[in-house]
């Protein structure tokens, strides 16, 4: 009865054995010969497409925003196996990610969520160093784009930023999102158990489309002198801040644009929105003394004046409607002469013989009080008021740059016009847009907006603006060695509730050069500098320096004689 008890229980074990080598084939059989489309998952991936980049005007030497495929990298504590050290997991990601380890360790004792951003990175040694999963787990990783500025700061007004959420958020890069955002693509297939495409059941396959190509008309040798400039002014009077514009006269094409504080454009968030704006389309300001070469163009071309005709002073104080308006210039001067040593009396008086109506309309023709359509968002119209709401005093005010409000770059292009026989160009900052099968979507053109003046009026004031920079006027502090320069400077108090600060300005020089034949024109604002606040003394040397750099960097001829000492020092 004993032996039989065992035989039973061998021929049990057998038969197990023969059943279980049975299901073994048949599941093997199974794995090899049947469909499996019930062991498969479907699958989908957004391919991200780059965003495009932005080019200053020398091409594609010099990108100054241009997008990356990077990867963004997490960790799922609860995804951690047991058999993998997380000292030596900390540490890979620390040193990858460029973190401190003690910071990753700490990250593997929460609880609260299973996807904790760890950092981002463009390199793919990291990727397949994070990847490896005999050592490492609980770590993973999504395809993202970065956004990157190589030239740091420069033109951040201009080029804006990218937000988190891939959009642009300021300057050209919100301007022309649609153009510079790219086109997703698509993978629909199927995977395996390991998460392995199945290539044989790939559905649908949709490359991504990059963005297009944005070239600017700015110079980022230019660029890097006027900001340098810029930035040192502000820093040196104790600025609140400061801009500068460089526009070609001809085509209305900005060279340069620059406002300061500035920021880092990969950085943005570390900065406010006051130092976001470009103040240089953005503030607007009571031009002062700047605006007379405007009030005496319109007098000379509705030929109320000439150049020589004669204006009193007085002594220096004068009295219309009841309030005093006063002036470092006494006695009689010429509407030349006026304009040189930038009469507050006289100007004010050539405004009494132009009339509202005709002021205001000449105004407008230089397109103050209206948008110049720049390409970037943010451009104000400034502040003038129509003529029917003009109290008596305006007409004195007006036309030495008080009681109306302008923004830099409608100041700039309204000397250009003057430099440009009284053509006033549209200003732009974009020349082309190139799609990234090559194709040119767009392509700017100069476009003239209007011709205020007659062309020898714009002339004869052009002449006018020489002797502003010579000996004896407001602006030779703004003179450049073997160029002939036509400008003027500008000091204004600062607007405030109820009236005009004492203490706080607008120093200003608007210029162009050469002033014999006109290639580019400038202008420099600052606001509040301190102890010193007049535009000879603050903003002329600023123009200046960025007028010398940017007469030899486009190899403007100079068309004056230079002086031995002078020769010299203007060698390269």
């Amino acid at each position: 009865m004993h032996e039989r008890g065992i035989q039973i229980r061998v021929w049990i074990v057998a038969a197990l054995l023969f059943l279980s080598l049975c299901g073994l084939g048949v599941r093997l059989a199974f794995l090899h010969l049947a469909n499996h489309s019930k062991l498969t998952r479907e699958y989908k991936r957004e391919l991200l497409g780059l965003r495009g980049r932005i080019f200053d005007c020398n091409g594609n030497q010099f990108p100054m925003a241009a997008s990356l495929p990077a990867r963004q990298f997490y960790m799922d504590p609860q995804a951690v196996k047991k058999e993998h050290n997380t000292r030596q997991i900390a540490k890979t990601v620390a040193d990858g990610l460029n973190l401190k380890e003690a910071d990753v360790l700490a990250k593997f004792s929460q609880t609260d969520s299973r996807y904790i951003k760890l950092g981002i990175s463009d390199n793919d040694r990291i990727f397949d160093l994070l990847g490896d999963a005999k050592h490492i787990s609980g770590i993973g990783s999504e395809d993202m784009v970065i956004r990157s500025y190589p030239q740091g700061r420069r033109m951040s007004h201009v080029l804006g930023f990218v937000n988190n959420m891939g959009v642009g958020g300021a300057g050209i890069e919100q301007q022309f999102n649609r153009y510079l955002a790219g086109t997703s693509g698509l993978i629909e297939s199927e995977v395996d158990a390991g998460r392995r495409e199945i290539w044989s059941r790939r559905k649908a396959f949709f490359p991504p489309i990059p963005g297009s190509d944005v070239y600017l008309t700015l110079d980022h040798n230019i660029q890097y002198e006027v900001e340098t400039a810029i930035k040192e002014v502000v820093e040196k009077f104790q600025a609140t801040s400061g801009w500068a514009i460089v526009e070609r006269i001809k085509t209305g094409e900005i060279l340069a644009m620059a406002s300061y504080p500035d920021f880092e454009p990969e950085n943005y968030t570390d900065e406010t929105l006051d130092v976001w704006r470009n103040n240089a389309i953005a503030v607007t300001y009571e031009p002062g003394s700047i605006m007379k070469a405007v009030t005496v163009a319109a007098a000379l071309n509705e030929k109320v004046v000439t150049p020589d005709t004669v204006l009193d002073a007085g002594e220096g104080v004068w009295f219309y409607a009841g309030k005093p308006l006063r002036d470092h210039v006494t006695g009689c001067v010429s509407v030349s002469t006026a304009l040189k040593k930038s009469s507050n009396i006289a100007c004010a008086k050539i405004g009494l013989m132009l009339g509202e109506k005709r002021l205001d309309a000449y105004l407008r023709a230089f397109n103050f009080g209206d948008k110049l359509g720049i390409e970037l968002p943010g451009e104000e119209k400034g502040i003038l008021a129509r003529v029917k709401d003009w109290d008596r005093l305006k007409v004195t005010r007006v036309p030495i740059g008080q009681g109306v409000a302008v923004t830099g770059l409608q100041m700039v292009n309204a000397y250009s016009a003057l430099a440009n026989d009284g053509v006033l160009m549209r200003p732009y900052l974009v020349s082309k847009i190139v799609s990234s099968n090559g194709d040119t979507i767009f392509k700017a053109k100069p476009d003239v907006l209007g011709k205020p003046v007659r062309p020898e009026v714009a002339r004869s004031v052009r002449e006018m603006l020489v002797g502003v920079t010579e000996e004896g006027g407001t602006g030779k502090r703004a003179a450049v060695p073997g160029y002939s320069i036509g400008g003027k400077t500008g000091t204004a108090q600062k607007a405030v509730p109820g009236g005009y600060s004492s203490t706080d300005y607008y120093a200003s020089f608007v210029g162009f050069v050469p002033a014999s034949a006109p290639v580019f024109c400038v202008l420099v604002s600052v606001e509040r500098p301190r102890p010193q606040h007049m535009g000879g003394f603050v903003a002329a040397p600023v123009f200046a320096k960025i007028a010398a750099t940017t007469a030899r960097y486009l190899e403007v001829p100079p068309d004056l004689p230079l002086a031995e000492d002078e020769a010299e020092s203007a060698q390269p």
